[in-house]
């Protein structure tokens, strides 16, 4: 089990990062000085069940900040409130662009899975009127396809989600992270696709399926977590690290068909889901080397029921 001490909180190192002794990169924070790594931001469980109040567009802290206050009237608590505009804060202040490698959560999936069921929901819906809307590209048995691929993400997501409740919850874990890697594949291919066609991209479709790519990968990730198969869990990072450099490193703001503002703020929140892939495989393999299991590493953020951001301290 790990202690509560093994913890720390990211106001400990704002003004660190504000000096630029300690530089941001993805979910690592690291000695400006020595690049050596002085820990690994990640959300507890407060965080994901923050986000469910919040509207169903990219999080960032910017909407973090207007949903902080359109909430501010509604049914949730002052505390539930505050811990909103406290998460937006350190965002702002860490210069995160989105939550995280999925658009979902910062760092590794915790206490997630109802909340990744509801934002599939989301992205399910808003696709399947983008289709209607869009020609090029998407002719009537490319929809179908698109619609049975997001029927079997849906499933497997759900399946995720009920797999703690079996006595034995590892096989079903398996079959889920095999499962999601296939509709990774093809949500990928299907992403590639968009950005190799001639002609700027359609910005708001490709949004959607990136989100859907992004939510397989984390899921997958998140389920070999839980069953302290790091290794496995590792080599998918790395893998799916190499995977978002290759797809989103060439676009630039001009790449869409949006203003080139829209396009810049597209760009910027690309960067920082890759650099979080790019750092998740070093959040993994300290886990693995200092043998800290990774069902009981998930269990220990989701325990935490005050603060929505962590850091996991590397001594």
């Amino acid at each position: 089990m790990l202690s509560p001490t093994q913890f720390d909180y990211p106001a400990r190192f704002w003004a660190a990062v504000q000096a630029g002794d300690v530089i941001r990169y993805g979910t690592i924070l690291k000695d400006a000085g020595t690049g050596k790594i002085v820990g690994h931001m990640q959300e507890s469980g407060v965080a994901q069940s923050l986000l469910s109040m919040v509207g169903s567009g990219i999080p960032t802290p910017l909407s973090l900040g207007t949903d902080a206050i359109n909430v501010g009237s509604g049914l949730y608590t002052a505390v539930q409130v505050g811990q909103l505009k406290a998460m937006m804060e350190t965002l702002q202040l860490l210069q995160v662009a989105t939550l995280g490698v999925s658009l979902v959560g910062v760092g590794v999936s915790v206490a997630g899975f109802l909340y990744m069921h509801k934002r599939f929901n989301s992205l399910d819906g808003k696709i399947d009127q983008l289709m209607d809307t869009v020609t090029a590209g998407f002719e009537s048995q490319q929809k179908a396809a698109l619609r049975m691929h997001m029927s079997r993400t849906k499933s497997l997501v759900q399946r995720a989600r009920q797999a703690d409740a079996l006595s034995d919850p590892r096989p079903e874990y398996a079959e889920v992270t095999s499962g999601l890697a296939e509709q990774a594949a093809y949500f990928e291919g299907e992403v590639a696709f968009m950005i190799s066609a001639k002609g700027r991209i359609n910005r708001e479709l490709f949004w959607q399926l990136a989100q859907v790519l992004m939510l397989c990968n984390n899921v997958r990730i998140d389920c070999r977590m839980r069953t302290n198969e790091l290794r496995h869990a590792l080599a998918i990072s790395e893998s799916i690290a190499s995977e978002y450099q290759n797809l989103f490193d060439p676009l630039t703001p001009v790449s869409f068909n949006a203003p080139t503002c829209d396009g810049l703020a597209t760009v910027r929140v690309l960067r920082d889901a890759t650099d979080a892939a790019a750092s998740k495989p070093y959040l993994i393999d300290y886990l693995r080397t200092c043998k800290i299991d990774g069902g009981e590493y998930i269990a220990s953020l989701e325990r935490e029921k005050e603060k929505p951001l962590l850091i996991l301290k590397v001594t």
